[in-house]
């Protein structure tokens, strides 16, 4: 078995110095030292290269120095541009000349050229009066001025005479529509009275799609309630001053007349219509001027006027009566003594076929050599 340890021995002597171990890493930066003293001045140093030049920014303005010596004269400058033209100077002082003779007469001139035509000069215009048929005014032609509109008057029917206006003249054109604007008066009082009858003349503007009784009313009592009812089928009318003529011409057939020669002579067509000759009243009636414009209206109808006898108005009645121009062609080989000839008017078709076919034409014509608009001064212009 082995035994307990030993003391420990005496401790060896050095050993032989080892080789020179790698260098260690670098310590950490020590402390500032002490400033050294002053080393002793160094040589001058070489010349250095140019700097470059650099303009700065311009100063603020300097204080205004002292005036100047004046300088020498410059040299003559350029001619300058014309000036404008001054004004005229004042008359001169006449002369004292002698004044010389008169000079001989000249050459007749070259002949001028050809003037124009004359214009005849209208010292008397025409005064005459349109009739529309309808309720709304009719304008004057071309060439023409207006005085007045108004409502188309016909005839006054007094005991056992007429008193009637011609329809191509002004006094057939009233301003104003009146029931009964009359009086009756002798030698002691003026009273009204009911045996006196005023025709007036009726719209004639029937669509064909109307039968006559179904367009007009029969009759109705003059009042502000109903008036503008009443004057709906009353024909409206204008006034004109014209300075050329107005002719109706009549073909008694149911197409125009031939114009060709009239044309020819300086005339022309104005409107057309149908040939209108004459109309009753409840008693006696007026016939129209044949050659003048009144007798040739631009529509037809059976009820060509409308009666007022104190405030009733009437369209439809039996006494009064038209007369119409028809084609004298479809009468040529008729016999009255054979019996009647009748041509229904009341309905539209037959209405429409009669005036187409039956009724006779006629035109308006006017002279063409002055068409110049005159204005004429209106006594209504001042209302």
């Amino acid at each position: 078995n082995p035994g307990p340890p030993g003391t420990n021995g005496n401790p060896g002597t050095n050993g032989v110095p080892g080789a020179k171990g790698e260098q260690g890493r670098a310590g950490s930066a020590g402390r500032d030292g002490n400033p050294g003293s002053p080393g002793m001045p160094g040589r001058q140093g070489d010349r250095g290269n140019d700097g470059r030049t650099v303009t700065g920014p311009p100063g603020a303005n300097g204080d205004a120095g002292e005036k100047g010596v004046m300088g020498q004269k410059g040299d003559t400058g350029s001619k300058g541009i014309p000036g404008i033209k001054g004004i005229m100077g004042p008359k001169g002082i006449a002369g004292a000349g002698v004044r010389g003779e008169k000079g001989q007469k000249g050459a007749p001139g070259r002949a001028g050229a050809p003037g124009e035509a004359a214009q005849s000069i209208q010292l008397n215009p025409y005064i005459v009066a349109f009739h529309s048929q309808k309720n709304v005014a009719p304008k004057c032609f071309d060439g023409m001025t207006e005085l007045w509109t108004g409502y188309s008057f016909m005839f006054v029917d007094v005991t056992k005479s007429v008193s009637a206006q011609s329809l191509s003249r002004p006094g057939s054109c009233w301003r104003e529509f009146y029931t009964n604007p009359l009086q009756l008066c002798d030698s002691a009082a003026c009273i009204e009275s009911k045996n006196e009858y005023i025709f007036w003349m009726a719209t004639a503007d029937i669509p064909d799609t109307y039968n006559v009784g179904d367009w007009y009313p029969d009759s109705l009592s003059y009042n502000s309630a109903n008036a503008d009812q009443i004057k709906k089928y009353i024909s409206r009318c204008v006034v004109c001053v014209s300075d050329y003529k107005l002719m109706a011409m009549h073909s008694f057939r149911s197409q125009k007349p031939n114009l060709n020669k009239l044309v020819a002579a300086g005339w022309e067509e104005l409107y057309s219509g149908y040939s209108y000759i004459y109309q009753s009243g409840a008693r006696e009636g007026s016939g129209t001027e044949f050659g003048a414009h009144g007798s040739c209206m631009k529509y037809f109808s059976p009820v060509s006027i409308v009666q007022t006898n104190g405030l009733e108005v009437r369209w439809i009645s039996n006494s009064p009566t038209a007369l119409w121009i028809v084609d004298y062609e479809k009468l040529r080989n008729y016999d009255l003594d054979d019996g009647s000839m009748i041509n229904d008017v009341m309905t539209g078709a037959a209405r429409s076929n009669f005036r187409e076919t039956e009724l006779g034409r006629c035109v308006v014509m006017r002279r063409t050599s002055t068409k110049r608009k005159v204005v004429y001064f209106s006594p209504y212009d001042r209302a």
